[in-house]
């Protein structure tokens, strides 16, 4: 009798548990006067829907999906929950979700600001307090300067993992970071290799796989990894991108989406008109990823389309197939909050998008605490940079120039003027030469950058730390060598919007002392002091 009991108690849970993973959703979005909202695209994340004329939707839910989710419509309200966009409800047992819409006061809004952050990747709450004291501050009194509608997307790595070490604990506090009331404007989040957890791999019906096992934490937290929204004529991606190679091992990962996430990206951009601005937003560069043929195709039928990646802690841009634009973009972390720029010496900070109707009429990056007009460093050829722990003498010689572009893309100008006179182009040292351990005239990296990181803070020094994570190469870098040893240079560097941006002999890098010119007063250069963390190694 006994065995019965359980044979049927069994054969009742797996019919119950067959139902609830075909379970039919369905539901209606309307205004809140009840009003029904045609055209909008309701998805579980696999499967992508419109409403009717009345509002109507439904679809056969996946027996993996965790959210029912909404495309935020243009003229409508972001929806705010806990201070942040809420656009979505966890499914449970139910069939019928349904979604309510604010109207946006007065015409939808076509002059758009994105900010687009990579990698804040705080791994412990002194992380939080220099994300909070540097990069909030500085992302807020910028938004207050720009005229229209502002919005940030996270690009990835909103938390640390090292090895094992599971730190997602700092994920709540970094949303609470990020709400609308602290942070000035929505905050749309994208996974990143860092913010899953890898203990735990409960499998169960909501969780088949130890894939959607690994994102629950994240998607408790910030909701769906794969969604969309719009704003004016812009329609916005973001999906995780992120695949685990083996269970248990933080490290072993690679870029790639999946058969399904692929088909639901296209059941998305089926619904978006072709004049749109289509902005796709990933953790993992693009040009990693096994599907990006396939990715690119889909993309492709849009005129007017950009990639955003993070991932490598350097601005490193791409064009891809179709004429496709990738901005892999540097790190609001720098090198992991143990200093304040990137391995390839772009200083910590974040990309300003500026948006005007389906067009990108500005884009530029913008270094945390520095202004705007801040684009370029200048270093001589016979430098010597670092300090107790390395250093790293340039062998270039003393009449050749080097800048770091920061924002440089392949269809910037790069001129050179000696003693007033345009002496044509500077040249841009080829990014094939690799890296090496120490400097060389092949090599296109940073050594000023090196220099700090390894030969004054210790890192890539000291057991422990990756020396390859901090000598990167950096596809910036230019040189020239002056026709006369005693004349002034000036470089003037013009991006494709029309910005012009200057560097004089008198903003050469002439030590290794950490010094930034103020935000606040430019004419007066302020010296940080070392971190707490840094002086253990001092």
């Amino acid at each position: 009798m006994k065995k019965i009991i359980v044979f049927l108690a069994a054969a009742f849970l797996t019919v119950y548990s067959s139902e609830a993973r075909t379970m039919k959703v369905f539901g209606t979005v309307s205004d809140i006067s009840g009003n029904p909202v045609a055209g909008v695209t309701v998805s579980d994340g696999f499967t992508a829907v419109q409403t009717d004329v009345e509002g109507h939707y439904s679809f056969v839910r996946n027996e993996a999906a965790y959210y029912v989710h909404y495309s935020v419509p243009s003229g409508y309200e972001i929806p705010i929950r806990n201070g942040i966009p809420c656009f979505f409800r966890k499914l449970d047992r139910d069939s019928v979700y349904n979604f309510h819409l604010i109207p946006k006061e007065g015409p939808s809004s076509k002059r758009l600001n994105i900010f687009f952050m990579a990698d804040p990747q705080c791994q412990n709450p002194h992380h939080v307090r220099r994300f909070h004291n540097e990069t909030i501050p500085d992302i807020k009194e910028h938004a207050a300067a720009l005229g229209g509608d502002n919005y940030c997307i996270t690009l990835g790595d909103i938390g640390y993992t090292e090895g094992e070490f599971n730190t997602n604990y700092i994920l709540p506090m970094m949303k609470e970071e990020m709400e609308l009331e602290h942070f000035g404007m929505p905050v749309f989040q994208t996974n990143g290799n860092h913010d899953q957890i890898y203990e735990g791999l409960v499998l169960n019906d909501q969780n088949p796989l130890p894939m959607q096992r690994y994102l629950r934490m994240f998607e408790d937290i910030f909701g769906p990894t794969d969604y969309s929204w719009n704003r004016g004529d812009v329609h916005f991606v973001s999906m995780n991108n992120v695949m685990y190679d083996v269970l248990n091992k933080a490290s072993k990962y690679h870029g790639a989406l999946t058969k399904e996430q692929l088909e639901w990206l296209r059941q998305d951009l089926s619904f978006v008109p072709k004049e749109k601005l289509v902005i796709f937003c990933v953790h993992i560069p693009v040009w990693n990823m096994k599907e990006r043929e396939e990715l690119l195709e889909i993309l492709s039928q849009f005129p007017n389309r950009y990639i955003y990646s993070g991932h490598i802690h350097a601005n490193r841009p791409a064009i891809h197939e179709h004429g496709i634009r990738e901005y892999n973009l540097a790190a609001a972390s720098g090198c992991w909050w143990w200093s304040r720029l990137n391995a390839d010496g772009v200083p910590h900070g974040y990309q300003v998008v500026r948006i005007e109707g389906n067009q990108i009429v500005d884009q530029y990056w913008k270094s945390t605490r520095y202004p705007v007009s801040y684009q370029m460093r200048l270093y001589r050829g016979d430098s010597v940079f670092g300090g107790s722990y390395e250093k790293c003498e340039l062998p270039f010689g003393k009449d050749v120039v080097l800048a770091n572009i920061f924002g440089w893309t392949p269809d910037w100008k790069v001129e050179v003027y000696e003693n007033g006179k345009l002496m044509g182009e500077m040249e841009r040292i080829n990014p094939d030469g690799g890296k090496s351990q120490h400097p060389s005239l092949t090599s296109c990296q940073d050594w000023w950058a090196i220099g700090y990181h390894c030969g004054v803070v210790g890192r890539g020094n000291i057991k422990g730390s990756n020396r390859n994570s901090y000598i990167p190469i950096c596809t910036h870098m230019f040189k020239y060598t002056r026709k006369h040893s005693r004349s002034k240079i000036t470089i003037v560097a013009t991006d494709p919007y029309g910005n012009v941006y200057k560097g004089t002999d008198a903003d050469m890098i002439k030590g290794d002392v950490f010094k930034d010119p103020s935000i606040y007063d430019t004419a007066k250069p302020i010296e940080y002091d070392l971190d707490p963390v840094w002086e253990y190694y001092q």
